[in-house]
């Protein structure tokens, strides 16, 4: 199958701008400020594991982080680069410890600081993993609304535009109902 040629102009009634963390990028150039911000989360990898959790697991300091990054000890560096727990199993049976949650721009690079902090967290929250083999790191960028939720709806400033962005690490969970809603405001 051919890749479509997608250079040039294209018109549109409406518009949905669910591009995450460069949302506001693409709309500077127009004046429309979008308050979303990127926020770095590093995560670790391990090798395969029997299957040992089926749903997410979250600790307190996960869910802080994101709502009320004011409550951590900025003297602390695990709080001041926004560490909170977040395990997960993927089908091959790796799973996912997180993460960070770092204000670093665009910086997609894992750090140093960044992956210990998250192992001296799993490992002293589930010490069971303590001798588990991370076999990659990577990290990725949130986009991050002040008060935490995502921007959802038309913008006042362009006619037929819709922003759906700002989900901040909930993107995935919360596609099926931010799909239902951009379809609803389209009329479909």
């Amino acid at each position: 199958m051919r890749r479509p040629n997608l250079s040039g102009d294209f018109f549109s009634d409406v518009v949905v701008n669910a591009t995450g963390v460069w949302a506001p990028e693409l709309l500077k150039p127009l004046g429309i400020d979008i308050p979303i911000v990127p926020r770095r989360g590093q995560i670790l990898v391990t090798e395969p594991l029997p299957p040992m959790i089926r749903h997410v697991l979250l600790c307190a300091c996960y869910l802080i982080a994101k709502y009320h990054p004011e409550e951590l000890d900025p003297t602390d560096r695990h709080h001041r680069l926004g560490v909170g727990l977040a395990v997960e199993q993927t089908a091959h049976g790796g799973l996912l410890l997180g993460s960070t949650r770092e204000f670093v721009g665009f910086d997609r690079r894992t750090t140093l600081a960044g992956i210990e902090a998250v192992a001296a967290h799993v490992k002293r929250l589930l010490p069971v993993l303590a001798d588990v083999n991370i076999i990659r790191t990577f990290a990725g960028l949130r986009p991050k609304t002040p008060d935490g939720l995502p921007i959802l709806g038309p913008v006042p400033e362009l006619s037929g535009l819709i922003m759906a962005a700002g989900h901040e690490g909930d993107g995935i969970a919360l596609a099926p109902v931010t799909g239902e809603l951009v379809a609803e405001m389209l009329g479909k």
